[in-house]
């Protein structure tokens, strides 16, 4: 749920306030009746109407001990815009101001004057001039609060870094010090070491329930003898469950693995656990996705996080691989985190898990286990990701739309991997140019505005390549 406070501004003269009062308290209850039926929002209201600077104050510095990730200022009428400013000095989270349509009323003034007295002193405040109820209106406020979100609980997050750089990806190492200035979030190191001594500490009984788990959904596990069987495929778990032990008790809010070419060639590919940690669920039930990223690409994980946050959905990571002229796709695929729920994106995973395949890791693999396969179900995706230069990020972004083939095209890339064939609405070769990395990561819907209107609050250039 997103976290909304609402201030409500007055006239600053008691005489005129207490005539307003009745109007400016029923354009706050509409404000939270008409976010909260939504599902997505928990709306709390200031206890006190704000019509003198020691209001502002306090009603503020309270709204703000609730710990919101959004801020709404009702100004419904001409309030004393010194009252607004002095109510958003008191918050640190993304403002909106709203007023309604009301000719009978100075609200659209009001409005005017309080976002501009904000802006004026270098804090940005953005503004909706019209009645909540209205759809049109609805969906711009929702679209706010959803960027709100992810900026607001990005501060204070902390990612899990398990292992180092992997394969030479320059593009994919953390810089500690940028994020922490740029977006307040701390990158914490587990060595991939720990992730094998807990590994070998689980309980043979809770890996045999696991695989039970699994092997009742999968649409199949494919054991060689060789790559995978079933002692590696249970390793590959008990690595998921040790990695859900130290995001646990390392408080981590989203992490990279390195697995190439340490797990990957000495161990154990770490496929099942960048999938299912991705995943709404596993064994013991719906659960909070926890953004993995491959490799270790630290700006892939604050990018699905962004994508997590803004959507309330699980992400994906996968490669440019390919570009198929005949069918007009591009070939996304990757070995490791994408999520199964994307798979059929059902909320039962079953139904999920039936069209997901376990097959053997690849020869150039050195170690053993499996890949988790299958194509990913139609639908419309917003991709894109964080990229930087020097110290200044830029956010890449773009829509597609995922079409289906039968498995047998899996076998024009690579066919043991997860797959998802994408259109988009642009030149092939232009996406190629523009885009600044071979990692690319998605999710589903049309999530541009809400990534934009992210961008805009934390002073990210923003590309939308179309």
């Amino acid at each position: 749920m997103i976290r909304v406070g609402v201030l409500s501004l007055s006239d600053g003269r008691k005489r005129v306030h207490d005539g307003l009062a009745p109007y400016i308290t029923e354009q706050a209850n509409r404000i939270k009746a008409a976010l909260e039926v939504t599902g997505e929002i928990e709306v709390a209201l200031a206890e006190e109407i704000v019509w003198h600077p020691e209001l502002a104050r306090s009603q503020s510095s309270a709204i703000a001990a609730w710990r919101p990730d959004a801020v709404i200022l009702n100004v419904p009428v001409f309030a004393f815009p010194n009252l607004s400013v002095l109510a958003a000095r008191c918050q640190s989270v993304p403002l909106l101001a709203i007023a309604p349509v009301n000719g009978t009323l100075p609200g659209l003034g009001g409005l005017q004057a309080a976002t501009n007295s904000i802006r004026q002193l270098g804090r940005q405040c953005d503004k909706i001039w019209g009645n909540i109820e209205e759809p049109a209106v609805t969906a711009k406020a929702l679209r706010f609060l959803r960027a709100a979100r992810a900026a607001t609980r990005l501060r204070g997050q902390v990612f899990g870094l398990v292992g180092g750089r992997s394969i030479g990806m320059v593009n994919g190492a953390v810089s500690p010090d940028v994020w922490m200035t740029r977006f307040g979030v701390d990158c914490d190191h587990v060595d991939q070491l720990d992730l094998i001594r807990r590994a070998e500490q689980v309980e043979e009984g809770t890996a045999d329930r696991a695989l039970a788990w699994l092997t009742e959904r999968l649409g199949s596990i494919r054991y060689d003898g060789d790559k995978l069987t079933e002692v590696s495929l249970r390793f590959q778990i008990k690595c998921y469950i040790a990695l859900k032990q130290i995001i646990a008790e390392r408080r981590f809010d989203f992490v990279g693995l390195k697995c190439h070419y340490d797990l990957s060639e000495y161990y154990v590919t770490q496929c099942v656990a960048a999938a299912l940690c991705n995943d709404p669920y596993d064994w013991d039930g719906p659960k909070e996705p926890v953004v993995l990223s491959c490799e270790a690409d630290a700006d892939a994980a604050l990018t699905m996080q962004v994508f997590k946050l803004v959507s309330g959905r699980p992400t994906l990571f996968f490669d440019f691989r390919h570009y198929d002229p005949a069918e007009g796709v591009f070939v996304f695929c990757n070995c490791g985190a994408m999520a199964t729920w994307y798979a059929e994106r059902s909320d039962d995973p079953a139904a999920n898990l039936k069209s997901v395949h376990l097959c053997p890791i690849i020869p150039k693999y050195g170690g053993k286990g499996c890949h988790v396969q299958y194509v990913a179900k139609e639908g419309e995706m917003t991709l894109g990701r964080l990229s930087r230069v020097m110290d200044r990020y830029k956010f890449t972004l773009f829509r597609g739309e995922v079409r289906r083939f039968p498995e047998a095209k899996l076998k024009e890339t690579c066919p043991v991997w997860p797959h998802a064939f994408m259109r988009v609405q642009m030149d092939p070769m232009a996406l190629v140019e523009r885009y600044d990395s071979h990692h690319i990561h998605g999710v589903y819907g049309n999530h541009i505005a809400e990534v934009v209107k992210f961008c805009e609050l934390e002073n990210i250039e923003c590309e939308v390549i179309e």
